[in-house]
């Protein structure tokens, strides 16, 4: 079925169109997900956030790996008569990637019990498809064999391999060794704070962003706007005589119709040129079909120029049918992006300007050049939620073309809006009885839409904050271990004169030195990141350095935390 609606693309679609646009089947199941994959250039949630976990999951591997080493520093005697006695490598090698597959294996243990339990009250709570019976998937199975593999030939691989490999004499030390090498173990903790402190940048950008978004609802301050769901192609009465009825309320102060609705994540556009034909100034250009009002309906800043105007016959775009190549100019209204997407500084110098714009088969049956005339600059439209400049599309412009907008936006005085919802909702019954009425407010629209974002960036910052804490006991597990090895240094440096606090310091900047370097190199990691993530969202949070501080200041004072008791016993 795929293969024919490719088909359908190359026989039906203009020539122009074939390359971006397209057709499939999509799972009903993949819908959630796949609006993520859609902004994002093709990874979903899940994979999202299988990458953290998996980075976390890292952490906890080294974190287990360099704890294992110095361990077996201290079992170096033990290896070294196993060896006398006639161990091979291989069986030393297999013995503690035994003793690691049993400690993962009872871990792995305890958190499928865990999910049992939340499984079987996600069922009991009635969420659709979600039960203990997801633990019976084959494909589950195998993927957990592949991680407890991944995590034993980290974990315990790589540290039994090293210590079998020292030799024989070096173990029979009285202290003994296992190869265990300080420059390994400051960067394996400088690798585990240099994932954490990635993930902590990424989730304080998150969560600016969330702030950003949230800024553009109308909150508890501004007049609220209701979304008429109901598509006005549905209406049985004059969509004019339903607004006229609705604003003999004094509540209802604006009332408008747009093509799009508010924080969806979905676009249109059409080619625009400076000069009627192909070969002048073209851009891709979002458009909207709006009603009278809209701009102080939606709260779109118009800068300059002027509205659309009832009185003006020309100001309506008229429909497709009516269209000749001698038709125009009809008004439109553009934003900044736009005028520089066509060869101005910016909305205002457009004025008073013409643009065309390109329209042809299917539409209609030949390419015509429709004229414009640019008589107003606005500010980017509100309520949108994805920056579809990543998408090729340069700018936006506006079309009064009422017929066009089938969703209906009524913006409340939010001093009587008890009353107000009550007269839209009579009028609506009394003019249309038949016809269910759908409404809603735009906030409500923004965080239904919008969830799936705040979901990714909880589960950052919770996995980031994972990540930091598993970090912290793995510093405390070396800071224990070197303290202890270093014993007789001190003693040596306090019999030269060396005073506790300086002893202290150097403990101390000894520990913290990898993890400060291991945030520095974050820095360009997290900043490319965090400034690919706003780049998705049509409101942006502004990149500050307060991230990359506040990271690198919560990695300082973990590590202080973690090693200090030690250091100052030491």
């Amino acid at each position: 079925f795929n293969a024919r609606l490719d088909e359908f693309v190359q026989n039906t679609l203009p020539e122009e169109r074939r390359e971006y646009m397209t057709y499939g089947l999509l799972p009903v199941n993949e819908l959630v997900t796949s609006t993520l994959a859609f902004v994002t250039g093709g990874f979903d949630i899940t994979e999202v956030l299988l990458l953290a976990g998996a980075l976390v999951l890292l952490i906890g591997c080294l974190n287990y790996s360099n704890l294992v080493i110095a361990q077996l520093s201290l079992r170096s005697q033990e290896i070294g008569v196993q060896k006398i006695l006639g161990s091979k490598r291989s069986t030393l090698i297999l013995q503690y990637c035994f003793e690691s597959f049993l400690f993962v294996g009872m871990a792995m243990c305890l958190t499928l019990v865990l999910f049992f339990f939340l499984l079987v009250s996600f069922d009991a709570a009635g969420l659709v498809g979600v039960g203990p019976h997801m633990l019976l998937d084959p494909a589950l199975w195998f993927y957990l064999a592949l991680v407890m593999a991944a995590i034993i030939a980290i974990a315990g691989a790589y540290p039994a391999f090293r210590t079998a490999l020292v030799p024989l004499v070096t173990l029979m030390r009285p202290k003994g060794s296992s190869g265990y090498s300080g420059r390994m173990r400051a960067l394996m903790v400088g690798s585990q704070f240099f994932i954490s402190g990635t993930l902590m940048i990424l989730a304080l950008v998150m969560f600016a962003q969330n702030r950003a978004m949230t800024s553009e609802l109308d909150g508890d301050t501004a007049d609220p706007r209701i979304m008429i769901g109901t598509a006005v192609s549905n209406f049985t009465v004059d969509p004019e005589l339903l607004q006229n009825e609705l604003k003999q309320h004094p509540g209802v102060l604006n009332i408008t119709q747009s093509s799009n609705q508010p924080w969806a994540i979905s676009n249109s556009s059409s080619s625009y040129f400076r000069e009627p034909n192909e070969n002048s100034i073209e851009g891709e250009i979002a458009r909207h079909n709006i009603g009278y009002d809209y701009f102080a309906t939606t709260g779109t800043r118009l800068r300059g120029g002027r509205d659309f105007s009832r009185e003006r016959s020309n100001d309506a775009f008229p429909d497709f049918s009516e269209l000749t190549e001698n038709s125009g100019p009809y008004a439109a209204i553009i934003d900044d992006q736009t005028a520089r997407t066509m060869g101005w500084e910016n909305a205002d110098q457009a004025i008073g300007e013409a643009i065309y714009r390109r329209i042809g088969p299917p539409t209609i049956d030949n390419v015509i050049f429709v004229e414009l005339e640019i008589v107003g600059a606005a500010d980017r439209p509100r309520f949108d939620l994805i920056d579809f400049s990543n998408f090729g599309v340069e700018g936006n412009i506006y079309h009064l073309r009422p017929e066009g907008a089938q969703n209906m936006l009524i913006q409340v005085s939010r001093e009587n809006m008890n009353e107000a919802l009550v007269h839209i909702d009579e009028t609506w019954r009394r003019l249309m009885p038949d016809v269910a009425m759908q409404r809603e407010f735009t906030d409500n629209i923004f965080y239904e839409t919008y969830s799936i974002f705040l979901t990714v960036s909880f589960s950052i910052t919770a996995l980031s904050i994972a990540g930091f804490f598993i970090a912290s006991i793995g510093l405390l597990g070396n800071a224990t271990f070197i303290t202890n090895i270093r014993q007789k240094e001190v003693g040596i440096r306090k019999v030269m004169g060396a005073s506790s606090k300086r002893l202290l310091r150097m403990l101390l900047l000894d520990f913290a030195k990898p993890i400060l370097i291991a945030n520095a190199i974050a820095f360009p990691l997290g900043y490319f990141i965090a400034q690919g993530y706003i780049s998705l969202f049509a409101t942006r949070a502004e990149l500050t350095i307060w991230p990359f501080v506040i990271s690198i200041l919560l990695s300082g004072a973990i590590a202080f935390a973690a090693v200090f008791s030690q250091s100052w016993k030491s």
